[in-house]
């Protein structure tokens, strides 16, 4: 098992490995995900269940089993406020990454880079000497500063044009990284049901 962990660790590493502001290697969720699938196959079981789904937040806990359901090898939690667009999908995600962490899939840090990015903590791509890549192929200072206008982005009006005026670099980053695409629009989305949310009452 020690030398699967490694295997997948070692194409998380080629693979999709970021450093956050620490300067500690982290791993995005998806790359995890591929390639604990790729190595171990099915010898694992992935079960999300709901803790607690209330009126304001999701709880999920992950439990990677082997065989026998009995048999635990590691679990993982997330907590999601239900304002935010796909909550149920984060919460299961954030639950499985952090399992698998737990399991040892993991460089140098348990938070998932996509978990970092929820927190509009910057993370920076790196290759597999462990240095910033040169093959990133867009701005990623450039992306945390139009998640900051969005977060603070006071009509559907100013959102809108923050689409439109960032759109090339928005198709730079849905090319080269589409799990930082897929959580840019999730950023978008949630300030859109935020706003008209708050315009209805």
């Amino acid at each position: 098992m020690k030398e699967k962990i490694k295997q997948v660790n070692d194409l998380c590493l080629a693979n999709g490995a970021y450093i956050n502001q620490h300067g500690k290697k982290t791993v995005s969720a998806w790359s995890k995900i591929k390639y604990f699938r790729e190595v171990f196959g099915t010898e694992f079981g992935i079960n999300c269940v709901i803790q607690e789904h209330s009126d304001r937040y999701v709880i999920m806990k992950c439990i990677i089993t082997k065989c026998d359901p009995e048999h635990i090898i590691a679990t993982g939690y997330s907590k999601q406020y239900r304002d935010k667009t796909g909550y149920l999908e984060i919460a299961e995600t954030f639950a499985i990454t952090r399992a698998l962490s737990f399991m040892g899939i993991l460089l140098e840090d348990i938070t998932s880079k996509e978990e970092y990015e929820e927190l509009q903590i910057p993370v920076q791509p790196m290759n597999n000497e462990g240095t910033t890549s040169a093959n990133n192929r867009y701005d990623v200072e450039a992306v945390q500063k139009i998640l900051k206008h969005v977060s603070y982005a006071p009509h559907i009006g100013k959102l809108d044009f923050l689409f439109r005026a960032n759109k090339k670099l928005l198709e730079q980053v849905k090319i080269n990284d589409l799990a930082t695409y897929n959580s840019i629009l999730n950023k978008f989305n949630s300030k859109r049901d935020e706003i008209t949310t708050q315009n209805e009452v």
